[in-house]
């Protein structure tokens, strides 16, 4: 098209800021957690299906949907929401305790335009099921892991 401009954004742009509540709940604090991936965003549609009388044709509708983020993290021993993350793995090995993984706290930016090439983000707070793999990295110097979260609950925006 004539007179139109193209703008290409990369995957970190798409969603950024990524922290883990590392206070408590009453007063959040978000500490920001180096990724050594992209931030992806997952989704998940429950389908029910069903056939019309008339015409037996199947036909689904959408029930629910699961909303997941899923990131590679890098292992800063002086970041206080990496810290957090191996406390509650301490906790569950020693303890058998799973529930520190429920419900925990992150605050993440997604896009929501671009106008002028300038984007804007929405800061969205909400309550996430936390998995942890490949802890340590796969590889000797990558002393990274994966992390799955899982949302629990409808999210916050901030205004």
């Amino acid at each position: 098209m004539a007179g139109t401009t193209q703008f290409f954004l990369n995957n970190r742009q798409l969603i950024k800021g990524l922290g883990m509540n590392t206070s408590s709940t009453a007063t959040p604090t978000y500490t920001a957690i180096c990724t050594t991936s992209e931030v992806s965003l997952d989704t998940d549609f429950e389908e029910k299906d069903f056939y019309t009388f008339c015409d037996a044709l199947k036909r689904n509708i959408i029930t629910g949907c699961g909303v997941t983020l899923k990131l590679t993290v890098k292992y800063d021993a002086n970041n206080a929401a990496i810290i957090a993350i191996q406390s509650m793995l301490n906790t569950m090995i020693t303890s058998g305790d799973v529930t520190t993984f429920n419900n925990v706290l992150w605050q993440f930016q997604l896009l929501t335009s671009v106008t002028s090439n300038v984007l804007t983000y929405k800061t969205y707070t909400a309550p996430f099921a936390m998995k942890i793999s490949d802890f340590g990295g796969a590889a000797e110097d990558e002393s990274g892991f994966t992390v799955e979260l899982a949302l629990q609950g409808p999210a916050t925006a901030a205004a």
